[in-house]
């Protein structure tokens, strides 16, 4: 096996239990949806990143290192309101529902939805663009300049341990529905919670960069 190709994958596994493990609004929004309906709806909201990052990627290789940072901030102030208003909708949810409700059915309608929030929200957090910008994007720059195959080597190790380490996540938080509605009442209070600090800290940071 080609040294190179094998290096290029190891070091997108690597990248790939980074982004999985870190804390952010996807993973937060991967436990909410994953408590109120379970393992097929969270195990969905999983295939986010597949959907929305090729159009980042390329992007980020072609031109937004040239955008003003206007754009920047704004994408920011927008990524953070719309966090906030998901943390919005899960309070409303929380404030209604009696603890024996809060549990919603793992409908197909429902567990695609989750998933549009999630693509929504990837496309509007700065965080994806300055991930591929600064990190992934040289790697895999390098990568394809050698083959397309090296390419292939390096999101295939990226994304490979970034899905399933979600997907671990998500068959976590999918047995601590077993503990009871209010277990996942309060495991769901603390999603909304952190929701509203990276929200709010999404918002600070565009504003901030403006100052």
């Amino acid at each position: 096996m080609d040294p190179a190709l094998l290096s290029f994958f190891l070091r997108g596994a690597a990248l790939g239990i980074s982004a999985a493990a870190s804390p952010g609004p996807l993973q937060t929004l991967l436990i909410s949806e994953t408590l109120l309906g379970g393992l097929r709806r969270g195990i969905r909201v999983t295939l986010a990143p597949l959907v929305t990052d090729l159009p980042i990627i390329v992007l980020v290789l072609l031109v937004l290192s040239r955008l003003p940072p206007m754009l920047v901030r704004a994408s920011s102030i927008a990524g953070g309101l719309f966090v906030l208003y998901l943390a919005l909708g899960l309070w409303r949810q929380w404030r209604a529902s009696a603890a024996r409700d809060v549990v919603e059915a793992d409908s197909e309608s429902a567990g695609w939805a989750g998933l549009r929030r999630a693509a929504v929200l990837n496309w509007l957090n700065p965080n994806p663009y300055a991930f591929w910008l600064l990190v992934s994007g040289p790697i895999l720059a390098d990568a394809l300049g050698r083959s397309t195959l090296h390419g292939a080597a390096f999101l295939s190790g990226f994304y490979g341990i970034f899905i399933g380490g979600m997907s671990g996540i998500v068959v976590l938080f999918d047995q601590a529905r077993r503990l009871g509605p209010r277990v996942v009442r309060g495991l769901l209070l603390l999603s909304i919670v952190i929701l509203v600090v990276f929200g709010a800290a999404l918002v600070r940071q565009g504003w901030n960069a403006g100052a």
